[in-house]
């Protein structure tokens, strides 16, 4: 690999893609990056019984503490990759099975969002990530809470495979959630499991094992 700069690029076709660019929004360095891919680990601490139709399917209550979020996830391992530039940081969760992949994570960015439109902010944040490579095929309003958002479905290029991503804006932090083959996994479970979750230190029994 050269020394090219290395853009983290969302796809949600089962992949986290690194994907040469000279100037990404964000760079991994060649040593970063095998670290990155080095670093995969179980970052479940417990199941979560409360709920039984999610207990009994195997899934896990996966809980992020710098996040404030938890989210129920297939029971396997999970690779954390995360970076910083002058606008944002980001961090990111994946975890793949045999039939779809399943991506959370959150982008907290340095400028102020409060004046532009939730739209634009979406739409940016797709174009950036998604690229041009992409169809989308559908895109409908929701609600977390008190929060609004998107969601969308798209499919690439070459690629007959759809996926499903929820973006939500609360205050600086855009949230994303993202499910390839989501027509062969439980987008659904997935997504509606998904809680922001401000006390989580509180428990710290409960917390996954941040890398």
């Amino acid at each position: 690999m050269n020394r090219s700069s290395v853009s983290l690029i969302m796809l949600g076709f089962g992949i986290v893609a690194y994907v040469l660019k000279l100037n990404a929004a964000i760079a991994f360095s060649p040593p970063q990056l095998l670290t990155a891919q080095a670093e995969l680990v179980s970052l479940f601490s417990q199941l979560n019984t409360d709920n039984p139709v999610v207990a009994a399917s195997g899934w896990k209550k996966f809980y992020s503490d710098e996040g404030n979020f938890s989210i129920f996830v297939p029971s396997t391992s999970v690779a954390n990759l995360n970076s910083n530039s002058e606008e944002y940081s980001i961090n990111i969760y994946y975890a793949d099975t045999k039939k779809s992949s399943y991506i959370v994570g959150y982008v907290d960015y340095n400028t102020d969002l409060t004046n532009l439109p939730l739209d634009e902010v979406y739409h940016q944040f797709l174009k950036d990530f998604l690229g041009n490579q992409v169809n989308f095929i559908n895109q409908k309003n929701i609600k977390l809470g008190q929060y609004s958002g998107i969601e969308v479905e798209y499919q690439s290029n070459n690629q007959k495979i759809a996926a499903k991503s929820r973006l939500f804006l609360v205050d600086q932090r855009l949230y994303i959630l993202d499910i390839s083959n989501y027509k062969a996994g439980d987008a659904n479970q997935f997504f509606n499991s998904f809680k922001l979750e401000k006390n989580i230190k509180e428990n710290p029994s409960e917390i996954a094992v941040n890398i």
